[in-house]
């Protein structure tokens, strides 16, 4: 496999260009945002302000006037972004997931060589919540916690990562590549592994492990846990 995390990295730039100017993009036109430049500028404040709020006191205990504060942003200015804070944590996940859906290209499995679609689609995983590191945990941390059909969509969103790589299992054990003979156990493993990446990055920045690093032992992992044969 030739991905590496800087490849990874011009092919995210290529795609989304960056995440300010996805949120941008997606959002827009309902919010009736003309000045691309400003805009994007403008979320880049107030989503850093958001995950540091939300690192220091917590996204539930945050108020919008201490996001305006942090911010800088008078609170009119804020709400011609949001409208309230569930409206925020909805639009960092829905541009999240639209960059997921875009980079992991889990929608492009080919069913042609199953091993090494699943390896690529765990180290994209990896590359891509190390890029987009705050924004995974801050999803991860701290939306389940609000709206109700926020918190499904979110678990919603896990079970389809999750269901994507079983199915690079199961497809690889029929054609005779793999012998896994617990396949849900270890996707279920596999997924949280991706987790594990950015929920504990201090961990591996202790042990100066870094992303290729990180998906060259994930990979190898593979290889014994659903025993692909020689």
């Amino acid at each position: 496999m030739n991905l590496s995390h800087e490849t990874f990295l011009d092919e995210f730039s290529a795609l989304i260009g960056d995440e300010w100017s996805c949120l941008f993009d997606l959002n827009h036109e309902k919010l009736n945002l003309k000045n691309r430049n400003i805009a994007t500028k403008k979320f880049q404040t107030i989503i850093e302000s958001v995950f540091k709020l939300s690192q220091s006191k917590g996204f539930k205990a945050m108020t919008m006037r201490d996001l305006s504060q942090e911010a800088g942003i008078s609170m009119g200015g804020l709400y011609k972004y949001f409208a309230n804070k569930n409206q925020i944590a909805e639009m960092i996940h829905s541009a999240m997931i639209h960059m997921a859906e875009t980079c992991l290209k889990i929608k492009e499995y080919r069913h042609q060589d199953p091993v090494f679609e699943l390896n690529e689609l765990l180290a994209r995983h990896i590359y891509l919540s190390e890029r987009l590191k705050k924004w995974f945990y801050f999803v991860f941390m701290e939306c389940k916690s609000l709206d109700r059909d926020l918190m499904d969509t979110i678990i919603a969103s896990e079970q389809f990562m999750e269901t994507a790589i079983l199915e690079r299992i199961l497809d690889a054990n029929q054609q005779g590549l793999s012998q896994c003979t617990n396949p849900d156990f270890v996707s279920a493993m596999l997924k949280v592994m991706l987790q594990e990446w950015y929920l504990k990055s201090w961990k591996y920045q202790e042990k100066n492990i870094n992303a290729d690093q990180y998906v060259a032992n994930l990979l190898l992992a593979v290889y014994q846990l659903i025993q692909v044969k020689s």
